[in-house]
């Protein structure tokens, strides 16, 4: 499928993102994120004094730091590491559904979910290390600003060489502000960069640099319209889902009698999918799932069976947390597909260079001959060496002992006769 090489087809990632293996494999990521998430962000709460009941009533299954609650050091380190993971699967999930976008803009229809998650998990050091690295060098030149102001401290002689390296200093923040605007562009772009060059870590740095300086405006004025497609994919695919939800609601409850088991059931389902950490107004209009409920404990209905109805809200609340990932998901599809079309336009218009006319490199192997030893010999021609032929030796060999036969057969008869 061919682009126009304008911003028009920065339009076309919503359908390009509603694709069941692109939803697939976002829904994939966010299912992989999710579960490391929980375990180390629960470690974390533990370590910090928090008991089990505490953090299940507070934050059900996504324990956010930033509200309401207080960790130790050691209990930050743990909830550090669950959010590096998940920050991991970020730049895997893009890039494999970056690579299925790829390849469909190329003709291939068929390429294959997996394949794309293959690839992702090889190539994750392009994604994952180049935001990391320009991390660590955004530290050091901040921790050489911090090192001035010790400097400063000197008496008499401090203030003077912090007014002689006044300039430098300022250059060095510049350049600081410069680098984290690149930070911002790597995070967005980098598996679009990889999923369409298959790039290394330098490169994907280097390509960061090269769209920002080449195409500052286009991108950021881009990246503004991808991110009302997607917000605005998102809200549609949210609004049918509730009222899908709404229907199954209401369907069930039409014939489920007196005993107001549906309804607890229900209730009880929302009670799992609760983000006490979410605005207000993406709460109003975000399917309401996500509302704050009540819990019906075992007891508070005399007319539904207890244990039977608790277990099935359960399950209710898993299939809503999963209602919850395909939204998300579908945002995801859509944000990914857009950033590889938007790389790929940009790409042609800096380098004059059509990402999807390249071919790949195939390697031929070399064919190799592997002949039988039998027929090694056969092909072998005998060395002429100088002198007589090897034939003619043992042809007189052959006549010598012949004639020593004769001979000793006549000394043998001459015995007999005497």
């Amino acid at each position: 499928m061919g682009l126009e090489f304008t911003y028009k087809d920065v339009f076309r990632a919503v359908r390009f993102g509603a694709s069941p293996k692109k939803v697939w494999l976002a829904f994939r990521g966010i299912l992989y994120a999710f579960f490391f998430y929980v375990i180390f962000s629960y470690a974390g709460f533990l370590v910090s004094g928090w008991t089990f009941k505490n953090i299940w009533q507070t934050y059900r299954f996504i324990p956010c730091p930033f509200y309401n609650a207080q960790l130790t050091w050691y209990g930050w380190l743990l909830w550090g590491i669950g959010a590096l993971i998940v920050t991991f699967f970020y730049f895997v999930t893009l890039t494999a559904i970056s690579k299925v976008t790829y390849e469909r803009l190329r003709g291939d229809e068929f390429y294959e979910a997996k394949e794309a998650w293959k690839y992702a998990l090889k190539n994750w050091k392009g994604t994952f290390l180049s935001p990391i690295y320009l991390i660590v060098f955004i530290a050091i030149l901040i921790l050489v600003g911090l090192v001035f102001g010790l400097v400063g401290r000197i008496p008499h002689v401090g203030q003077i060489l912090i007014g002689l390296m006044s300039l430098p200093i300022f250059a060095g923040a510049f350049f600081v502000v410069y680098l984290t605007i690149v930070l911002f562009v790597v995070i967005v772009i980098a598996p679009a960069i990889v999923a369409t060059t298959e790039s290394d870590t330098f490169d994907t740095l280097f390509e960061g640099f090269s769209v920002l300086y080449d195409q500052t405006w286009r991108f950021f004025l881009w990246e503004f319209i991808l991110g009302l497609c997607t917000l605005l994919a998102m809200f549609v695919f949210a609004l049918l889902m509730k009222y899908t939800l709404s229907l199954t609601k209401w369907a069930l409850g039409v014939w489920a009698g007196p005993r107001e088991w549906w309804n607890v059931m229900w209730n009880n389902g929302k009670w799992y999918l609760y983000l006490p950490f979410a605005p207000t107004f993406l709460l109003k209009w975000f399917p309401s799932l996500v509302a704050p409920g009540k819990f019906l404990a075992l007891g508070a209905l005399k007319t539904y069976p207890g244990v039977t109805t608790q277990f099935g809200a359960f399950l209710l609340g898993m299939s809503f947390y999963t209602i919850a990932f395909l939204i998300v998901g579908y945002g995801v599809s859509v944000f990914a597909a857009g950033q590889t079309i938007i790389y790929t336009i940009l790409v042609k218009l800096k380098d004059e260079k059509n990402l999807l006319e390249m071919k790949e490199e195939t390697f031929e192997a070399e064919e190799i001959e592997i002949t039988p030893p039998e027929a090694k010999v056969e092909e072998e021609k005998p060395k002429k060496k100088r002198g007589r032929p090897k034939g003619s030796t043992t042809k007189k060999k052959t006549t010598t002992t012949k004639k020593k036969t004769k001979t000793t057969a006549k000394k043998k008869t001459t015995k007999k006769k005497k």
